[in-house]
């Protein structure tokens, strides 16, 4: 520990925020300026913005936070944070999404962790914003396990600090990947170094989803990765609930119909009750375990319709594209 004291000491830049972003005006200045405001002046960093080839003021904003920027139309966002790391100059990388909001103490909570060397990577699951609808209020029980410091798997790319030269060591972000590329990231990582996340490393995400529609079309862009995933690091037992929970679902809704159809050709009700139990069984199930797990027992009614949506965009997600009308 104390070589890598020496080399802070000797280090002009310790923490190199990257941010990738692409038409995110409305978010922007609030994420630049949190990360201004940071409380560890001791702790000299530097912001990169990678923009995707923005249309609106993105990259004027980032000039004028002070930002170094480098454009890149037409990346993944992994390859947009592969970029910022191959240009940073700090010890640390600090991925933060455009449309979070770090907290003031971001930077000390996070680097206090790291005086484990077997620590790797740090940092937190986003919070949602006081005014968040139902939508983000209930979805964020799902997302979010016990508020406590513990040892995880992989981190949200969105809030996360990790030693340069382990990024390296991993090969970074794989490039492939539309969305997704955060759990990957974090097995390649988590399998020869600890992760930990900290409340304390306080981010609230400004982009939730604010409406069922919205919410929809976020899990079935965030489906498609999934799979995408699993070709690419193989099957691991946390996501096994997640690549199944969709395929039951696919199974399940064409199932449905030839009931509900055997039911109007005079088969009673019987066809019809099997048929909901089949689609709702789940779904309160789940719902009923996220309420008992954060004691919020007027969570139960708004998850149910969540879990459903869910299950359908992820459904969809995982079909042909050709296919997908919805």
């Amino acid at each position: 520990m104390e070589e890598s004291r020496n080399n802070i000491e000797k280090n002009d830049v310790i923490v190199s925020f990257i941010i990738p972003t692409l038409n995110v005006e409305e978010y922007l200045p609030k994420c630049l300026g949190a990360i201004q405001r940071q409380t560890a002046s001791d702790r000299k960093f530097e912001i990169i913005v990678v923009d995707n080839g923005s249309t609106d003021k993105s990259v004027q904003y980032a000039n004028e936070y002070g930002a170094t920027v480098y454009i890149a139309p037409g990346k993944t966002v992994a390859a947009l944070r592969n970029i910022g790391a191959a240009h940073s100059r700090g010890l640390f990388l600090a991925f933060v999404d455009a449309d979070c909001v770090i907290g003031d103490h971001w930077l000390e909570s996070g680097l206090k962790h790291f005086n484990d060397p077997q620590v790797g990577a740090a940092g937190a699951p986003t919070a949602i914003t006081e005014n968040a609808t139902w939508v983000g209020r209930y979805w964020f029980l799902q997302r979010h396990g016990n508020q406590r410091i513990e040892k995880v798997t992989w981190l949200p790319t969105e809030n996360i600090m990790i030693r340069k030269f382990i990024f390296g060591q991993v090969g970074g972000f794989n490039e492939s990947l539309i969305t997704c590329e955060d759990v990957d990231f974090g097995y390649k990582v988590g399998s020869h170094h600890v992760i930990i996340s900290d409340p304390a490393i306080e981010s609230t995400h400004l982009g939730e989803a604010k409406t069922l529609r919205q919410f929809y079309k976020k899990e079935k862009w965030r489906g498609r990765g999934n799979f995408q995933g699993l070709l690419a690091h193989g099957i691991v037992r946390d996501e096994v609930p997640s690549l199944l929970f969709p395929l039951y679902y696919l199974l399940v809704f064409p199932l449905t119909l030839f009931l509900v159809g055997w039911s109007l050709l005079g088969k009673g009700i019987g066809p019809v009750a099997v048929s909901m139990l089949l689609i709702f069984g789940p779904i309160v199930l789940l719902s009923l375990q996220t309420t008992i797990r954060h004691r919020c027992w007027k969570a139960f009614f708004p998850l149910c319709p969540l879990y459903l949506v869910y299950a359908l965009a992820r459904s969809i997600a995982i079909l042909p594209r050709k296919n997908v009308a919805l």
